[in-house]
């Protein structure tokens, strides 16, 4: 299980990694992750988000399952789903 320490966090601690992590059309806050061998579901749940069907979530610009690995530095995004439109 990860542990944040704190939102708006500028530097980590030896046993900790820096992530930026939000929702589209929200703040994208900074955490201090500790975890052994983060995950990007690690980073979400210390975030408090939490991820829908249909929701895309993205590391650095690339969808990716909520078992990928990350590293300091990481930046993870989740979209809800598109609906809507016409034709």
């Amino acid at each position: 299980m990860a542990r944040a320490r704190s939102t708006r966090v500028e530097e980590a601690d030896e046993d900790e990694i820096l992530v930026s992590v939000g929702r589209t059309g929200k703040k994208v806050e900074r955490y201090s992750i500790t975890a052994e061998d983060p995950t990007v579901e690690d980073a979400l749940e210390a975030a408090g988000i939490t991820v829908s069907k249909g929701d895309r979530v993205r590391l650095d610009g690339e969808t990716v399952e909520l078992d990928e690995p990350i590293e300091d530095g990481a930046i993870i995004t989740v979209a809800g789903k598109v609906s809507g439109g016409s034709s």
